[in-house]
């Protein structure tokens, strides 16, 4: 499969998943409730059934429906955010990458003087898979739960539980499904999964060698460039 045709297929799942997502939030499918099945949703957005499949198992990932094999497929109770009342889409992507770009770097910066060898033997781990993904079109779901885990396993190297603990559910999947499904529509290709990969081992070296102002600035670029490519360009993420 090319690049372009990767990317159209992409497109065409999560917009579908995103949709479902919304109605599901939005109460038009309450938890518990059967889903339609493949062959409907297909219909419904005249996608492909494989197209249809990808989108369900797109919202599984994100904790939003589950399947109970010869029943169906069935909604999910609802995640929320912080313990609210309010929806996992009540907080835009736009707002969690805004808040992101605000106190990561802080984090980051704080994390180059007092991680752990530990924390940093783990997080070289999930780039070291996340870099066997680049190429697997199959892989991209995995890839994008690595690089928030990156992310959710980075804060508490910065030795401040209240940071930490924000930054770890600003990068909860329960908690922000369609935040996942932003970053997998925008990671269609190998060259822009090779970027984000990239982007955290610059991070990661800064923090190493115990550089707070490099470490601050790596990560504001990774953000500042996930902002510009999502919400700018229209382009690929880096998350």
């Amino acid at each position: 499969m090319n690049t372009s045709d990767e990317s159209s297929r992409q497109r065409r799942y999560l917009n579908v998943a995103q949709d479902l997502l919304l109605a599901i939030t939005n109460g038009e499918y309450v938890a518990g409730e059967r889903l339609p099945a493949h062959t409907d949703i297909a219909a419904k957005y005249q996608v492909s059934r494989p197209t249809a499949r990808e989108a369900f198992l797109a919202l599984e990932l994100v904790g939003a429906i589950e399947v109970r094999h010869g029943d169906g497929t069935f909604v999910r109770r609802a995640a929320r955010v912080g313990g609210t009342e309010g929806s996992p889409l009540d907080v835009p992507p736009r707002e969690l990458i805004e808040t992101r770009l605000s106190i990561e770097p802080v984090a980051a910066s704080l994390a180059a003087t007092r991680i752990t060898p530990e924390r940093i033997s783990t997080l070289e781990g999930y780039l070291d898979r996340q870099a066997e993904l680049v190429e697997d079109p199959n892989g991209i779901a995995e890839f994008v739960a690595l690089g928030l885990q990156f992310h959710s396993d980075l804060a508490p190297g910065c030795g401040n539980s209240i940071l930490s603990g924000i930054i770890e559910q600003l990068v909860n999947i329960e908690s922000h499904p369609l935040w996942v499904l932003v970053n997998q529509q925008g990671l269609p290709d190998p060259a822009s999964r090779q970027v984000q990969v990239d982007e955290h081992r610059a991070v990661l070296k800064a923090i190493r060698g115990g550089d707070p102002i490099s470490a601050a600035e790596a990560m504001r670029n990774h953000l500042g460039h996930l902002d510009r490519a999502i919400f700018m360009n229209g382009g690929g993420s880096r998350a």
